[in-house]
């Protein structure tokens, strides 16, 4: 009888750690499924934004071929007269703004819950409530870019094209307003995993 006592406790020990490792193991399986689906769902929408801009690069190549023809007909000056340097500039302005609707639709594809979450980490008078047909502010785009691992101040101020000391200003003042001042960017690193 005391064996078969400590046989069925030791055996109970082991039921508990196995239940304790699965769990382990569930947790792990969860997060790089999630890594997998990020990774998919970006790597197909870069590939085929990388295809529009393929595809936008020649057609603006045919514009200037079309444009110096036409400059050359007409007894044309310098090369590159015709291009109009605000016509530039509202150029770039579109693309930057596709740019982050593209950006912001794909993150909250797969992060739906992200403003919500990410609100939650602030006070109630702090939170960022967005205006209508606006997906995200520059603010939760920085710390949407925070939350797929991309960390580094330069590296952020880089792919949204504000300045360094911007997005310096930006993460200090959201971080100091937030419920979480030591560690409000790992609560942001969080969402959406398994552990939050």
């Amino acid at each position: 009888m005391i064996s078969l006592s400590k046989a069925r406790k030791r055996l109970d020990e082991m039921n508990t750690l196995l239940k304790g490792v699965n769990g382990n193991l569930n947790r792990v399986n969860y997060e790089l499924s999630e890594s997998n689906h990020i990774k998919e769902e970006y790597i197909g929408h870069f590939l085929n934004l990388c295809s529009t801009y393929i595809e936008k690069l020649e057609d603006y190549q045919r514009l200037l071929d079309k444009k110096t023809v036409l400059n050359k007909k007409a007894g044309g000056g310098r090369a590159g007269e015709f291009t109009d340097p605000r016509q530039q500039g509202a150029l770039i302005e579109t693309e930057l703004k596709e740019f982050y609707r593209n950006f912001d639709n794909v993150f909250l594809n797969i992060f739906p819950d992200f403003v919500e979450r990410f609100n939650e980490l602030m006070p109630y008078h702090e939170r960022i409530v967005l205006k209508q047909n606006e997906r995200l502010t520059t603010e939760l785009r920085i710390f949407a870019l925070i939350r797929l691992g991309i960390t580094d101040s330069a590296k952020i101020a880089s792919l949204l094209r504000y300045s360094l000391t911007t997005i310096y200003t930006y993460r200090s003042r959201i971080r100091n307003k937030s419920l979480y001042h030591d560690d409000f960017e790992e609560k942001i690193r969080q969402i959406g995993t398994y552990n939050a």
